[in-house]
């Protein structure tokens, strides 16, 4: 009986110890640093209350303090040789980057904010241009037709077109075709058409006016200029 007394008594007190490890996992004792938002010093005072005239000095942001206690929202620390408190949310375990790092850092992210918002901005834009110029696009069905070669060609140097999943602009884009380009056409209506392209063993959808056939491209070609 007396060995089960101790063994609940030992099961208690390791479960107690845990519990107690734990609370002070979230109120470390010991070095901290002051950490400011604003890079200014914190003021060390000699009761808790800020509304009292109870200030011993101002600790310089960075400065590494000891804590011996906390309170509530303060925390019980020593600092040139005396204790005092200080509001515990401006300290941090880790030593904090220099004042001019944290701010460099802040104005990066909200650069880094504003561009993300222009960038989504102009996606948003884009997006309702190309709806805009879809809904103009022949959206018939597109019909069979015997197939024939052309190839990319959009007037202008560098130029590509793109092959897409459905024939919509807001399709899925499966590929970029340069100029030059051989296609097979076998499909099509006033604005698509359905090309196969056999180096890439690939098929979809292309604006109809970013090809050329090959017959057209010959009589182009007999041309005298």
């Amino acid at each position: 009986m007396t060995r089960r007394i101790i063994a609940v008594w030992l099961l208690l007190s390791l479960m107690l110890l845990c519990v107690s490890s734990s609370l002070a996992e979230g109120m470390q004792t010991g070095s901290m640093y002051v950490f400011t938002p604003n890079g200014r010093a914190l003021r060390f005072r000699t009761t808790r209350s800020t509304a009292a005239d109870n200030v011993i000095c101002e600790i310089p942001y960075g400065t590494k303090v000891y804590v011996l206690d906390w309170d509530g929202t303060w925390a019980l620390i020593q600092y040139n040789g005396s204790d005092g408190y200080v509001v515990k949310k401006y300290l941090q375990i880790e030593r904090p980057a220099s004042f001019e790092e944290v701010q460099a850092a802040a104005a990066q992210a909200k650069l880094d904010k504003q561009a993300e918002a222009a960038q989504k901005e102009l996606e948003k834009k884009q997006q309702a241009e190309l709806r805009a110029r879809q809904n103009k696009l022949d959206r018939s069905t597109i019909k069979t037709v015997d197939p024939y070669d052309a190839t990319v060609q959009l007037g202008y140097d560098g130029g590509e077109t793109n092959l897409y999943q459905k024939a919509s602009l807001l399709s899925d884009i499966l590929q970029v075709f340069p100029d030059g380009t051989r296609l097979t056409v076998f499909a099509q209506n006033k604005d698509w058409a359905r090309v196969y392209n056999g180096s890439l063993d690939m098929e979809g959808y292309v604006l109809l006016e970013d090809l050329i056939p090959d017959e057209v491209e010959e009589e182009m070609l007999d041309e005298d200029y």
